[in-house]
């Protein structure tokens, strides 16, 4: 896909919420976040961010000049900078998205905030550096995006029992998946809050990604039945994933966090983004329309 998106019909987003029962939520942020609206408008129902977005948006625009010259006459250094420019940019974005966010008790309306890729193997960093994005921001709307690796995991149950939502992200196979949901569970079992429906949290599951290192192998096989496969690795490994999704959220020991007010922690695609060119822009997007989802979608022209 690239950078001027696919083109849909302004209606689709509507319907594929209220039809379908998935929230497409915007893979992609710059300022003035006031261009979001549109989005809004036509159905986006959350927004996702990484430090690449943030990355792109600072080099390429102007709009962060004047923020970015107050804070070097502070004498604040990049990183701190970097993050001041970062987290304005989510507060605004939630104020945005703050009527979603009411409107549905918290299911959508979420800016997802990832912690610095540094910290992936630092499970104590990854834990203080949530608490303090977190009270950096100071909306519920935020979540704070925590890649899945095994250290990482690890400190998502302990920022999920502070009532921190989180974004878990970077998954590619069915193992780290679970690891994740046991990582959601647990911290609900362990947050002293009576009422967990403040509490949430979403599973990123890559997709595309997964085809460009599986359709790589299956055409080094080179037989008619190993290419017949290209292109259905990702999305057949995404069914088993909600299907893993539906077994781990039913049951006693979710019935018991369910009373106490516990949301589902749900599945995101993220990656939807076709790397074969021969694939048309929405293959993933339409092939993983499925009830309680979130879909990430980016750069997106928008057809009367």
């Amino acid at each position: 896909m690239d950078r001027n998106g696919p083109k849909i019909k302004s209606t689709i987003l509507h319907h594929l919420y209220e039809k379908q029962r998935q929230s497409p939520y915007y893979d992609n942020l710059c300022r003035p976040v006031s261009d979001l609206l549109p989005f809004i408008a036509n159905g986006i129902r959350g927004v996702t961010t990484n430090p690449a977005i943030f990355e792109r948006a600072i080099s390429s625009s102007n709009a962060y000049d004047d923020q970015l010259r107050e804070l070097v006459g502070a004498g604040k250094d990049i990183e701190s900078a970097y993050w001041e420019l970062v987290v304005k940019d989510i507060q605004d974005t939630c104020k945005l998205l703050e009527p979603i966010y009411n409107e549905t008790d918290g299911e959508d309306g979420h800016v997802s905030l990832a912690v610095s890729p540094k910290l992936a193997n630092d499970t104590k960093g990854t834990i203080e550096a949530a608490k303090w994005l977190h009270n950096m921001v100071g909306s519920p709307c935020v979540y704070m995006k925590i890649p899945a690796t095994d250290e990482s995991i690890s400190s998502m149950k302990e920022v999920i029992s502070l009532g921190i939502s989180v974004n878990a992200t970077l998954i590619f196979c069915l193992p780290k998946y679970e690891a994740v949901i046991d990582a959601y569970l647990d911290g609900l079992e362990s947050c002293g809050m009576t009422d967990l429906s403040k509490v949430s949290s979403a599973a990123a599951f890559y997709i595309s990604r997964v085809d460009v290192t599986l359709d790589k192998k299956l055409e080094q096989i080179g037989t008619t039945e190993a290419l017949d496969l290209k292109g259905k690795g990702a999305v057949a490994q995404a069914v088993l994933a909600y299907q893993l999704y539906q077994k781990k959220f039913s049951g006693p020991r979710w019935e018991r966090l369910e009373n106490r007010g516990a949301k589902k922690q749900r599945l995101m695609w993220a990656s939807t983004n076709v790397k074969n060119p021969s694939y048309p822009d929405t293959f993933y997007v339409n092939s993983l329309i499925g009830p309680d989802t979130v879909s990430y979608i980016g750069f997106l022209i928008f057809l009367p």
